[in-house]
């Protein structure tokens, strides 16, 4: 005999499900990160031990998504494939490995019914190829280890024992990295969270310190004053609360949008002149108005420490609009310090409000530092506000 896979179920037609299933392994293929990425030591090695252990002159590790493999490792491949690291699926055995999620064994491949057609016969090589599934934790089918041989070949089932138990140790050496790299982007997360906290901190101190000043000019009797002072310290507690965890009423924040602005705003304002707000009656959703408070908030912050909040004249204007699949808002400061220039070191918060734009609210954020004040645009799809 020269095939040994007559046993192993029929390829058959993907029905939906199958389709559904194909598509969660693609993501999980996607998930480890290793597409593309560079050669590690900790493959190689075991790419070696295949080639040395199985006497065979090509071994790989392949990942196979839906239109290529791709070689995590590889070992006595030739060149342009050594270097390329990739073939087309016109050039894979791997593949059938993955579609079957069993082991494929072919001693003669110009024999074979399955592969005889393919291109990596006479562009490879590749004659005889002994392949095991590379399975995620999951149970999905990332790809092969296989075995290679330029000339017809009787494999035996010890050989397919070693290589199985091989394939065992690049599993392991797969999730290891998923690990690693969970806890690189944990320590990460940390540390953004870290600075977000000391800045937040630096920033309350700075905000209580401009209200102050501003309200010793404003008020002119010591009970005025320390009413006036208490009242914004208590809406500025408030105002940190919708930042940490905005509570959502049904699908969304019960004040609505315009709602969410004036508590947030509430606690910079001294009249109902400094704060002037245009915003259409409109829902925000949970995800949507966390975000937003986060912006909001770092802008107010940052008028009452520099800009036109912390001035007795100056003012906000803040003005929402909704056109078709955009929706927009716009900051404007007036009366307050002149801006003689534009900031030339942007800080953490500033790289804080224009992530949690880009990531959270899939929008944009514009920042015009003109001479008479600053002024803000907000652009983000509609449907984002919903979220």
């Amino acid at each position: 005999m020269t095939r040994t896979h007559d046993a192993q179920p029929p390829v058959q037609q993907p029905d939906k499900h199958q389709l559904d299933v194909d598509q969660d392994r693609l993501s999980a293929l996607y998930q480890t990160d290793l597409m593309d990425s560079g050669p590690e030591e900790r493959f190689d090695r075991l790419t070696r031990l295949v080639a040395t252990t199985l006497s065979v002159p090509v071994a790989l590790v392949s990942l196979v998504d839906a239109r290529r493999q791709f070689f995590k490792s590889t070992f006595g491949l030739p060149e342009p494939w050594k270097t390329e690291r990739e073939t087309p699926l016109t050039h894979s055995f791997c593949q059938h490995v993955v579609s079957r999620a069993a082991p494929l064994v072919i001693q003669d491949a110009t024999l074979d019914p399955l592969v005889c057609d393919n291109l990596a016969i006479p562009e490879l090589s590749v004659r005889a190829y002994l392949g095991v599934p590379l399975v995620n934790d999951d149970g999905h089918v990332l790809g092969s280890l296989c075995a290679i041989d330029s000339v017809p070949r009787q494999w035996t089932a010890r050989d397919q024992e070693i290589l199985e138990d091989l394939a065992k140790l690049v599993e392991e050496q797969i999730t290891l990295r998923e690990r690693v790299a969970e806890m690189a982007r944990f320590d990460a997360q940390r540390a953004l969270i870290q600075g977000e906290l000391a800045h937040r901190i630096k920033n309350i101190f700075s905000v209580i310190s401009s209200l102050l000043i501003v309200s010793s000019r404003t008020e002119t009797d010591l009970e005025g004053f320390v009413q006036s002072v208490t009242g914004r310290i208590q809406a500025l507690s408030k105002a940190n609360d919708f930042i940490i965890e905005v509570k959502p009423d049904g699908d969304g924040f019960n004040g609505g949008l315009a709602g969410l602005i004036d508590a947030l705003l509430a606690p910079f304002k001294r009249n109902d002149l400094q704060v002037i707000v245009s915003c259409p009656a409109m829902s925000v959703g949970e995800k949507a108005a966390s975000a937003l408070a986060l912006v909001i908030h770092e802008l107010a912050t940052n008028a009452a420490k520099y800009g036109a909040l912390s001035t007795v004249d100056g003012y906000i204007d803040l003005t929402c609009r909704c056109d078709g699949e955009t929706f927009q808002i716009v900051w404007r400061e007036v009366g307050g310090p002149p801006l003689t220039h534009e900031p030339s070191r942007k800080g953490f918060g500033t790289r804080m409000v224009t992530r949690t734009v880009e990531a959270q609210l899939m929008g944009k954020l514009d920042r015009n530092f003109l001479a008479d004040g600053l002024i803000v645009t907000l652009d983000m799809p509609s449907s984002m506000l919903q979220r």
